[in-house]
């Protein structure tokens, strides 16, 4: 539970969320100027496979791939603290997310060093076919966490990620700064190194966080925000 006492307002992943859209909103704004659409224009795409996808997802899918790809995204990743790396290099709808830079204050950085672990967290990031009006599917890869919103199997349970929090205007940088910041402000901890060279852990298969994801919308309500965060088992 939270005492009302000194709570960081980060605890809820509503603030920072609502804070950062409209960050994002004004950032997107600012930065949509003919130069900066013309640098991500430069990133060669042709090696992805889109056929039967449905033309808002190829749109929006091939937007998101330059941004993260272009010289700037990759610069902006590189000072924010994450990493997109497509895990099938043909696929636009699954992306592997490294998370850096963590809060070094924070128990999740103290126990990654404990561990002997980089202070990474990695997440794979896997756009639906109904993207961008449906939320991304988002699951922790790497290492083993525990908090009131990772679940048993790498679910996680933040209202962006379902059908009512979810804001189509939200771009991927912008999400992967968002989880980040429940990762340093929510009070999760490492529970497990699993495969330390491969960095995989073997309860957490996406059937497994896609199952969590169902328990989680279901018992939220399909996004009523008054329940995030709470300790549901999986």
């Amino acid at each position: 539970g939270m005492s009302s006492g000194g709570v960081l307002p980060h605890k809820r992943p509503k603030i920072p969320f609502d804070f950062l859209v409209s960050c994002t909103l004004i950032a997107s704004a600012s930065s949509s100027s003919s130069s900066s659409r013309a640098a991500h224009a430069e990133v060669d795409l042709s090696f992805a496979k889109l056929d039967g996808k449905p033309l808002k997802f190829v749109k929006r899918a091939m937007g998101e791939a330059r941004r993260l790809l272009s010289p700037q995204g990759l610069a902006d990743a590189a000072s924010s603290g994450y990493k997109f790396e497509l895990l099938d290099r043909d696929n636009l709808a699954k992306w592997k997310v490294g998370l850096s830079d963590l809060n070094v204050d924070g128990n999740l950085a103290k126990d990654l060093a404990k561990h002997k672990l980089p202070s990474q967290i990695d997440l794979e990031i896997a756009l639906p076919d109904g993207f961008p009006l449906e939320p991304p599917f988002v699951r922790v890869l790497y290492p083993q966490l525990s908090s009131g919103f990772v679940f048993s199997r790498g679910g996680i349970c933040f209202e962006p990620l379902t059908a009512k929090g979810w804001a189509p205007s939200m771009t991927l940088p912008a999400l992967a700064i968002a989880i980040k910041g429940i990762m340093d402000y929510g009070d999760v901890r490492v529970s497990g190194v699993g495969d330390k060279t491969l960095r995989v852990i073997a309860q957490y298969t996406e059937a497994g966080a896609r199952k969590d994801h169902a328990v989680i919308v279901s018992a939220h309500n399909d996004g009523e925000s008054r329940t995030y965060g709470g300790k549901y088992k999986s």
